[in-house]
């Protein structure tokens, strides 16, 4: 039986399929970070008085099969437009980093990282 990549699997990632430049892709993997920085107030003297947590981008990355054996990679800059099945993460992403990585006798695949898109 053959192997074919025709982003038609998959796997049971709620936010899988991703398009990036109107190509679809199958996300293999997928992991969020939602940070923060804090930010201490002090009084005259230096004694704490209190802190606030302020929220940064929400970053992402991605292990993502290409639509067919011609697909090239994405580019930085791109816009990754997530359509999760549950709605919890249609949102867009900016591209900020894009690897190749290739393994014989598997999918063909990319690595990709980047931020969410505020505005």
């Amino acid at each position: 039986m053959a192997i074919t990549s025709d982003g038609t699997q998959s796997f049971g990632i709620q936010d899988s399929p991703v398009t990036i430049n109107s190509i679809v892709y199958v996300c293999e993997s997928m992991s969020f970070t939602y940070g923060s920085s804090r930010v201490d107030v002090n009084d005259a003297n230096g004694e704490p008085l209190g802190s606030v947590i302020v929220p940064s981008r929400v970053e992402f990355s991605a292990a993502l099969q290409y639509a067919a054996g011609t697909t090239v990679n994405p580019s930085v800059g791109q816009e990754m437009i997530t359509a999760s099945t549950d709605g919890r993460n249609n949102a867009t992403y900016i591209l900020t980093e894009v690897g190749d990585a290739q393994s014989s006798g598997d999918y063909a695949k990319c690595s990709v990282s980047g931020y969410e898109k505020i505005n």
